[in-house]
């Protein structure tokens, strides 16, 4: 979905799109990084939670300074793009987040993974409710908004 997500948003210019693709590498990495700390000590788990916080800090950063590079020169995004991955992204991301489902009191780096997971989800839907709102008043900052709020 990472690929897709970045593909479309580059083809549609959608900042919102960019900006939930990253978000979901760096939920896959979270994944990995949980993966990896299964039946490891404590800390490593910590170090792992941690170490998932700080790719989304760093992606985040990328964002926000694509969303400005957009907003001094982008155009209107291409709101059936827009919709159709947003839409399919939030399928993939309700399904993992039911798979995660009994896991998310786990230890942190599991409760960290169900967090990410579910923020994703709400991503989706405001990627999808900015796309209704370019398509209404032909503007790009719809989606710009989004785009730095999921950077944020």
């Amino acid at each position: 979905m990472f690929i897709v997500g970045v593909v479309a948003g580059l083809v549609g210019q959608s900042s919102s799109l960019i900006a939930d693709a990253l978000d979901m590498l760096a939920d896959a990495s979270a994944y990995a990084i949980a993966l990896g700390a299964i039946r490891r000590s404590a800390r490593f788990k910590a170090s792992a939670a941690t170490l998932s916080g700080s790719l989304l800090l760093l992606l985040g950063v990328l964002v926000l300074l694509d969303v400005g590079r957009r907003a001094l020169m982008g155009n209107e995004p291409e709101s059936l793009v827009m919709m159709a991955v947003a839409f399919v992204s939030l399928l993939v991301n309700a399904s993992v987040l039911r798979m995660l489902r009994p896991y998310r009191q786990g230890e942190v780096h599991l409760r960290a993974t169900w967090m990410f997971t579910r923020v994703d989800v709400i991503a989706n839907v405001a990627v999808m409710l900015s796309e209704l709102a370019v398509r209404l008043n032909g503007s790009r900052f719809p989606d710009l908004i989004v785009g730095g709020t999921i950077g944020v």
